[in-house]
């Protein structure tokens, strides 16, 4: 299931690479909030929670379904613009019009039904349908989509408030250390630009991304379905470090009035990365789902076996264990290695640990 960018009549000089502070935070705010789909920040995630004292600790669970899943677009790039600090960015989401600004809260505190069945339309002038979307997603969401209806004002003055809090107490001194990074990954962006079709340079921001080229298209392998037109419109690519392995994509139809740009927030790290087709992922994750190739993957974790070997310990003909050392073999899930007169086989584990990766991914991306 795709998020398709159509790029015919697209104007390249029309694309930004930008760094974004706010961005960044909103995506550490995510690790907070979602600690599972992070498991290489845990030690940050402690340390930053240590780092909290109880109200702030409270407020981010209170605010936290604007980033747990659906992004608050409004703590992504408004423009093309490039602010070049958070105070900016914070000036600019504390001046942006209260209507916008209220459509993109309601569409994030409803994850994106609001958006779906009422465009722009505003939450406040039907605030039973509001909350019974919120209701419908979780008690949290319903609990913010009620304070927020109490009074947007304050609710977003409070929401500046914690952000400004969350950069002063632990974000500023982690932004800091990776601004080199996020540079580094900007002017190399940008590079690409200038020698590349935009579609390459898109599809290479992140290993679910494909270029296809007959068609001017590029898809992103995100567990939706969308199809993008990106003629007339401005696009805003911003590296990120803690985003990993997120890709974040907004797009909206229903708010191009505004002027909003496309935004993909990637990942630095998997700039260029070899992934899995998802294809090939599902192929692999079949062929371990057979109750025999499972048997003979218990014997082929720890050493180097022989058909005749695996035959005998599984009670197989040695015809049954070829057929699935085969399939094994074909996924990319097998090494074979001739030792003399007889060959030996064992699982490739990397492979195989990075079937549970990839799959986790899919469901993040």
């Amino acid at each position: 299931m795709p998020i398709v960018f159509d790029l015919v009549s697209t104007d390249d000089s029309r694309v930004v690479v930008r760094r974004s502070p706010l961005a960044d935070l909103m995506a550490l705010l995510h690790c907070l909030a979602e600690p599972g789909h992070h498991l290489d920040m845990a030690r940050d995630v402690r340390v930053i929670n240590a780092e909290l004292d109880r109200p702030a600790r409270r407020q981010l669970r209170a605010f936290a379904p604007l980033w747990a899943r659906f992004r608050l677009r409004a703590l992504l790039p408004l423009d093309t613009n490039r602010p070049a600090t958070f105070a900016d960015e914070l000036t600019e989401l504390r001046h942006m019009p209260a209507p916008l600004f209220a459509s993109m809260v309601a569409e994030t505190i409803a994850g994106g039904a609001w958006e779906r069945r009422y465009g722009s339309r505003d939450p406040g002038a039907s605030p039973a349908e509001f909350l019974e979307l919120c209701r419908a997603k979780s008690e949290e969401r319903e609990e913010l989509g009620e304070r927020f209806l109490q009074d947007p004002a304050v609710f977003r003055d409070d929401l500046t408030r914690l952000l400004e809090e969350c950069h002063d107490t632990f974000f500023r001194s982690r932004w800091g250390a990776v601004v080199p990074q996020v540079s580094t990954a900007e002017r190399e962006v940008r590079e690409r630009l200038s020698r590349d079709r935009l579609g390459v340079v898109l599809a290479s921001l992140t290993p679910g991304g494909h270029y296809l080229p007959q068609t001017a298209q590029v898809a992103y392998d995100k567990l939706q379905n969308a199809f993008v037109s990106c003629a007339g419109r401005d696009f805003v690519l911003v590296p990120s470090v803690f985003t990993k392995p997120h890709v974040v994509v907004k797009y909206e139809e229903s708010q191009r009035s505004p002027g909003l740009p496309i935004v993909v927030q990637f990942p630095v790290s998997e700039m260029g990365a070899a992934d899995v087709p998802l294809r090939d992922l599902r192929m692999r994750m079949a062929v371990l789902s057979d109750p025999g190739r499972l048997e003979l993957c218990r014997h082929l974790v720890n050493e180097h076996c022989t058909t005749g070997e695996l035959a005998n310990r599984v009670g197989m003909s040695a015809q049954q264990v070829s057929r699935h050392l085969r399939r094994l073999r074909e996924v990319g899930l097998l090494d074979s290695a001739r030792d003399g007169r007889l060959v030996r086989h064992r699982l490739k584990l990397g492979a195989v640990y990075s079937v549970g990766h990839q799959f986790l991914t899919r469901l993040v991306q």
